[in-house]
């Protein structure tokens, strides 16, 4: 899933790529809550239910622009105390060099670990709130250029996928179900670059 819209938006602030580590507005957080009334399959939020929300940074944006790079973590933990698990996320995790650099390579092995690291949870199924661009790379769906070769992700859009059955980098593939209910057609032409935000990104 794509998170809702943050103050960064085109929609909102047209500089909005220079805000750091943005918070969603107020449409972005009457999206998430339309997103958890129509979303059935989890019978209450996880938070109600007493789970916690893993932080992943190599599930961040595929990008180095400011509103793209996050907080340190002791910022982070004092905003969300108790219903987030930050044991994954590291003092100068922000920082986009080496296992967190934008360059494509950087980014598809970056989304190879993240496959990999859901692949090998216990859980059957897991929801992941990720970032537009970052899941193409996710899902696969980039060229040799960094390119998207698939449409954008709207603001909280769900889409499924399932592994690849003995795939090394855990590849995934988009159920039939989510391409019905988005309209796509797999052997139809997906090209969809995205506006380019701001001249931080890298692709």
């Amino acid at each position: 899933m794509r998170h809702g819209q943050g103050w960064h938006s085109e929609a909102v602030s047209p500089n909005g790529h220079q805000i750091h580590d943005p918070w969603l507005t107020p449409t972005g957080e009457q999206q998430c809550r339309e997103r958890c009334e129509s979303f059935q399959r989890h019978g209450q939020p996880v938070v109600k239910r007493g789970k916690k929300i893993v932080a992943l940074p190599i599930a961040e944006e595929a990008s180095d622009a400011p509103c793209d790079t996050g907080s340190e973590v002791d910022i982070l933990q004092a905003d969300f105390p108790e219903i987030v698990d930050f044991d994954n996320v590291k003092y100068g995790w922000w920082h986009h060099d080496q296992e967190l650099a934008v360059d494509p390579p950087s980014l598809n092995a970056r989304a190879a670990k993240l496959r990999r690291f859901i692949r090998d949870r216990p859980e059957k199924e897991v929801v992941l709130v990720s970032h537009g661009f970052f899941n193409h790379y996710l899902t696969g769906d980039v060229n040799d250029k960094g390119e998207q070769t698939t449409p954008w992700w709207g603001e909280t859009e769900l889409r499924t996928f399932s592994f690849v059955e003995g795939d090394e980098r855990a590849m995934i593939r988009e159920t039939d179900g989510s391409m019905l209910r988005r309209g796509a057609k797999e052997e139809g032409p997906r090209l969809n670059r995205p506006k380019e935000r701001g001249k931080s990104i890298s692709v």
